[in-house]
């Protein structure tokens, strides 16, 4: 699949409309930066294990917190978790 083909399948299928990143590797020595820093700074429990994995990052530049992919992007668990370090 291609970042085209993903965008598609996400918008059809899960009635997605907001910016998707490009395909990127999670894992390993070819994770993009980010993920290693996520790794490094918030241990291996912030890595994404599947889609739709999500990072709160606090206003000190931090990982705050991160949700499992079934965790609902408007879950209370995750609007209040905003609404804390708000």
């Amino acid at each position: 699949n291609n970042n085209e083909d993903v965008k598609k399948f996400c918008e059809v299928n899960f009635n997605i409309s907001f910016p998707l990143t490009i395909i990127t590797e999670v894992k390993g020595k070819n994770a993009h930066e980010l993920f290693k820093w996520v790794k490094k700074n918030h241990g291996k429990s912030a890595v994404p294990k599947w889609n739709f994995h999500k990072i709160l990052i606090n206003k000190e530049g931090e990982v705050d917190d991160t949700f499992a992919s079934f965790t609902k992007p408007m879950s209370k668990k995750i609007t209040r978790a905003i609404e804390n370090i708000l």
